[in-house]
């Protein structure tokens, strides 16, 4: 799944920003590499399993959906409020505009993950 994958690049996001967050401090890579990728796969294919079991491939896709707008939004977020991004977008925007400028950002994200999901699923034939 492509999961893996979001996990890996949001992981070195966080750490080139160095950002903190719930979300982000259980994907950061730093420590514990190999552990908290098998923690993730295995949180990851048991809700997609059960998912699975009670809305079809729906829910497969509506999980991925959940999953990658947690990850990407929590991030867009704490980004949008560092000071690397600030002087980069410009000291005189708005904090309420540049965190709707991260928001996007990450529904784009969001629906670029869900999309690949459905198109995965789709074509394996669940």
């Amino acid at each position: 799944m492509p999961h893996i994958f979001l996990v890996f690049i949001l992981s070195l996001v966080s750490v080139m920003y160095s950002l903190k967050g719930k979300l982000i401090n259980l994907i950061i890579l730093k420590d514990n590499f190999l552990i908290k990728i098998i923690c993730f796969t295995s949180f990851f294919y048991f809700f997609s399993i059960l998912f699975y079991n009670f809305f079809n491939s729906n829910g497969l896709k509506i999980f991925s959906f959940v999953v990658s707008f947690c990850l990407l939004f929590e991030i867009c977020i704490k980004i949008s409020q560092t000071e690397k991004f600030v002087q980069w977008i410009g000291e005189n925007v708005d904090n309420s505009i540049r965190v709707l400028i991260m928001f996007v950002i990450s529904l784009n994200c969001t629906y670029f993950f869900t999309r690949l999901t459905s198109q995965i699923v789709d074509s394996q034939g669940f």
